[in-house]
């Protein structure tokens, strides 16, 4: 398996809020969700909280035994949220939240699970490229947004619908019929 990757920070002089690494056999990609007041809700910062989700997801498939992706992405979100439960709101929708790649060729064959918008682009020895895509949280935007089509950016109209389709998609984060990210629940 051939791995490449990069990141960088969103904005110069902040923290990079993603994560890229892999090991013999394996790679993480995780997308930090620098949600607008995450700060005040837990002092350790969405930076914190992709870097010890990368690094303790790249520590158990540097050791797996094949065991599910989902079961070792959830043991590690509830590791992590343990870190940080007693000091910080971690249950707060704004609470520091990631998407999500893991990839791993193991006996002969190739597992990979992605959560919300993120995407794994595999180059195939025939075919060309397949891009591969969680669009559950895409679909979940785009219905939850609907209601702002043809209304003027900028009037209080659109502030007060725009603050409704964020508490929709909130509401549809992590459950079934919405969309899914690595948050602060382990069985999400």
């Amino acid at each position: 398996m051939h791995v490449s990757m990069a990141t960088s920070a969103g904005k110069a002089g902040q923290p990079n809020e993603d994560f890229a690494g892999a090991v013999p056999g394996a790679a993480v990609l995780l997308d930090g969700a620098g949600i607008p007041g995450t700060e005040s809700i837990c002092s350790h910062g969405v930076a914190w909280y992709t870097h010890r989700l990368g690094g303790a997801l790249l520590g158990r498939l540097s050791r797996d035994d094949g065991r599910d992706l989902a079961a070792i992405l959830a043991t590690t979100i509830g590791e992590i949220a343990a870190d940080h439960r007693g000091t910080c709101d971690i249950t707060n929708p704004s609470s520091p939240q990631a998407t999500v790649v893991i990839v791993r060729a193991h006996r002969g064959r190739l597992d990979f699970l992605l959560l919300a918008d993120s995407f794994l682009v595999l180059d195939q020895v025939c075919g060309g490229p397949q891009v591969i895509a969680d669009e559950r949280e895409v679909t979940t935007r785009r219905i939850c947004s609907a209601p702002l089509d043809g209304v003027p950016r900028g009037t209080p109209e659109y502030d007060r619908i725009r603050d409704s389709c964020i508490e929709a998609m909130q509401a549809r984060r992590n459950q079934p019929g919405g969309y899914w990210i690595a948050k602060d629940d382990p069985h999400a």
